[in-house]
């Protein structure tokens, strides 16, 4: 007998990630600007009749700089993951949101599958083949993680 079945979940939500994402270029696009402003400031700073020592160029790529590694920084850590996850025909598809790029593995590759908790309480889904790949999803509620979880460890126990 053959199980065409298709199970599917998503993981997070449209609508907060786009507030995540644009709350995250907020902040950083600030720390960018305040970097910058504090560069400038003490380009700015010296003798009466010095000029400044310092070109703007510098203050404006620090600036981004930083701001785009607080950018980075939060968008690994917080909205990271894939943001969803088939399993059909024997095969577990995983879609991720950033980069639109879409893992197809057979399903008899998954090792392992656990719910792990994250920040505020949000978990992660994290499944784990036998080549050493592990995939997490974003951050969800433990609810649909705790659904997906059972259903792909039922699936894995069944011949």
């Amino acid at each position: 007998m053959v199980d065409h079945v298709s199970l599917s979940w998503a993981f997070g939500d449209q609508a907060g990630w786009m507030m995540a994402g644009s709350f995250f270029a907020l902040l950083s696009g600030g720390i960018g600007w305040v970097v910058y402003g504090l560069f400038s400031r003490l380009r700015t700073m010296g003798s009466r009749g010095q000029s400044g020592t310092v070109s703007r160029r510098g203050g404006t790529i620090l600036g981004v700089v930083v701001g785009g590694s607080v950018f980075a920084m939060l968008a690994l850590t917080s909205l990271s993951g894939f943001a969803r996850l088939a399993l059909q025909e024997g095969n577990l598809t995983i879609q991720y949101r950033w980069t639109g790029q879409k893992v197809v593995l057979p399903f008899i590759e998954v090792m392992d599958v656990r719910e792990e908790p994250a920040f505020k309480g949000q978990w992660r889904l994290v499944v784990v083949t036998d080549t050493n790949g592990t995939y997490e999803s974003a951050l969800s509620s433990h609810t649909v993680v705790r659904a997906a979880a059972e259903l792909l460890k039922t699936k894995m126990t069944q011949p």
